[in-house]
């Protein structure tokens, strides 16, 4: 999410948006964003929502896959 502030271990928002500035796609998952009231609004810009179509497409096509 936007703005979050994390007191220890890994900012999240930091390496996302190093990703984006080179280039990566970043999606979450539509399923995993509901249950937990997660709209677009509410994301780092550049992030979308997919779904497990497009997760699936993704994987098939990527030549790497990040997961966290």
């Amino acid at each position: 999410m936007h703005k979050q502030n994390p007191v220890e271990g890994y900012d999240i928002q930091q390496m996302v948006e190093i990703a984006l500035a080179q280039g990566s796609e970043v999606s979450l998952c539509k399923t995993c964003c509901s249950a937990r009231g997660l709209s677009q609004e509410l994301l780092i810009e550049g992030c979308e929502i997919g779904t497990l179509d497009d997760l699936a497409h993704w994987t098939l096509i990527a030549d790497k896959v990040l997961t966290f």
